[in-house]
């Protein structure tokens, strides 16, 4: 494989959450673990012509290498790199939420509810809606000390599944994006940004569990 090739695939599988496409399994997700460590499952699908399965690992070998000796050592690990017909599928593992975000340049934040606005996520003006559609805001969520959040960024033509080590509480609906989030059984949350060519900025979802 050539390295420019290679070089402009890592670069995509490592910014882009590339989704199959499909409420499936076979999406790109984040799962958030109860120790705070965050496991990561990017799923691409790629041309097999310009790609090789051990060129792509070498290079993301790297890439975590490169971060790990300015971060530390256990920062961010490669846990697989697998390859199944068309698709490739890279499994990494953050120590912490701040790790995923500087990594992946995309923002996630992993936190006690109550300490949202100190961490620059103001909420009081995010419409939340429960399972069972109804709508709640933040001032009347009961017990708030024992609540979690998870902010996370996606751009458009983006599919991320999220699931928590908790019983998923509140999603938030947006009115200024084409940006759908639903609830994918009791721990996930599925999020979907249709391709917009007018911008490609991210857009923040908040997921409040228990």
């Amino acid at each position: 494989m050539q390295r420019g090739n290679a070089a402009l695939l890592i670069l995509t599988v490592f910014c882009c959450l590339t989704g199959c496409g499909g409420k499936t399994p076979e999406v790109s997700s984040v799962s958030i673990g109860r120790d705070g460590v965050i496991t990561h499952r990017i799923v691409g699908g790629f041309e097999q012509e310009y790609y090789e399965k051990d060129g792509l690992q070498k290079l993301a070998e790297d890439r975590v290498a490169q971060y790990c000796a300015e971060h530390g050592a256990d920062s961010v690990a490669l846990e697989s790199v697998e390859e199944k017909g068309e698709s490739v599928t890279i499994e990494l593992r953050y120590a912490a939420d701040q790790d995923y975000s500087a990594f992946n340049h995309r923002e996630l934040f992993v936190g006690a509810l109550t300490e949202a606005d100190v961490q620059g996520y103001p909420l009081e003006g995010v419409a939340f809606v429960s399972a069972e559609g109804e709508p709640m805001e933040v001032g009347f969520m009961e017990e708030q000390e024992q609540k979690k959040l998870v902010v996370v960024a996606t751009k458009p033509s983006e599919e991320l599944l999220v699931t928590t080590y908790g019983k998923v509480l509140y999603i938030n609906q947006s009115a200024d994006s084409d940006l759908d989030v639903s609830f994918y059984g009791k721990n996930g949350v599925l999020i979907s940004y249709p391709e917009n060519g007018n911008t490609d900025e991210s857009v923040l979802s908040y997921i409040v569990f228990e």
